[in-house]
């Protein structure tokens, strides 16, 4: 069993909110999107090389013409056949474009999980289920930095206690959390190797804000889980089966544990293709398209509905105070 913080040369008390506002310009070791101008189509391209080449349809792009160009450079193919924009990747692309080695929370769930879980930044949450660190990024944003208090005093800075029985994941999960936006939030994460039930200790002073399990069976966890939560605080657990849900709330039912189901949701996101079009005229025998106000295509995406993953039960600790 280890623990450790991942650490790029960054003091968590100088972690910036809107770190965003600090890439000016590509650097080598930095992931980018590239944009079609006239597709629409996007390719995720990193970490930038000195030397590194992306190969697609129509050519190829040196990693070169774009370290030290700012976001929105204009970066040709070697042979000028197509043409993309540059931008650095939001977190929801990096999650969905970068190396994993199992399957992430995706950031449909990933953000819903963070909302459940009320987090401001300064909170302590608990992660049991590491995996590719993709929900450990989401959260870490949430809880990172600290918070002054009326009085002026700084409250406890952010962190995300995070723990993994498979130490593969948590080497995956480091890199996953260190490559992104140049290791910003890093500092803001604690790696446990093992269990909640084999790391935590039985110091019960410092309790956790939230906690999330993703795990098949997350009654092994729940008990020590719940102990080192804060009272009236939210505890959200992933399960891609309702069979699961079921033995879950059986289980807290016929042990009496101190938790109440606030929610169970299934999300779901549609996504609509929206553009504008040109009608041919039908008696032109389709040689040129007369000037005429564009047509608006409207339509759901039925293609790429963003299904179901997993249902995410959200439990409220609700322990009765004497």
């Amino acid at each position: 069993m280890r623990s450790r913080f991942l650490h790029n040369g960054i003091c968590t008390s100088s972690i910036k909110r809107h770190y965003s506002s600090q890439l000016n310009t590509f650097r080598a070791n930095d992931f980018c999107i590239l944009r079609d101008r006239r597709k629409g189509q996007k390719f995720f391209i990193g970490p930038l090389k000195d030397e590194g080449k992306l190969f697609i349809s129509k050519g190829v792009v040196s990693h070169k013409d774009i370290i030290s160009k700012p976001p929105r450079s204009i970066i040709n193919t070697h042979n000028g056949s197509t043409t993309l924009t540059a931008h650095f990747p939001t977190l929801d692309d990096y999650i969905l474009n970068v190396k994993r080695a199992c399957t992430p929370i995706y950031p449909k769930d990933a953000s819903t999980i963070v909302r459940f879980l009320d987090l401001d930044p300064g909170a302590h949450v608990l992660e049991a289920g590491t995996g590719n660190g993709s929900l450990t990024l989401y959260l870490a944003r949430a809880v990172a930095g600290s918070i002054d208090t009326m009085e002026g005093a700084k409250v406890q800075q952010g962190r995300v206690d995070t723990f993994d029985i498979r130490e593969s994941h948590i080497r995956q999960a480091e890199q996953t959390v260190g490559n992104f936006a140049r290791g910003v939030y890093g500092p803001t994460v604690k790696f446990h190797s093992g269990s909640p039930s084999s790391v935590l200790s039985d110091d019960l002073d410092s309790l956790y804000d939230g906690a999330v399990l993703d795990m098949p069976e997350p009654r092994h966890e729940l008990g020590v889980v719940v102990q080192h939560l804060k009272n009236d605080r939210f505890l959200v657990c992933y399960l891609p089966n309702i069979t699961q849900v079921v033995d879950l709330l059986s289980f807290i039912k016929k042990n009496n544990m101190p938790l109440a189901m606030d929610d169970c949701v299934d999300v779901m996101i549609q996504e609509w293709e929206v553009r504008s079009t040109l009608i041919r005229n039908p008696q032109n025998d389709g040689a040129s398209q007369e000037p005429q106000d564009p047509v608006w295509i409207c339509r759901p995406k039925n293609f790429d509905v963003k299904g179901h993953t997993a249902y995410l039960i959200k439990l409220r600790k609700c322990q009765n105070i004497d």
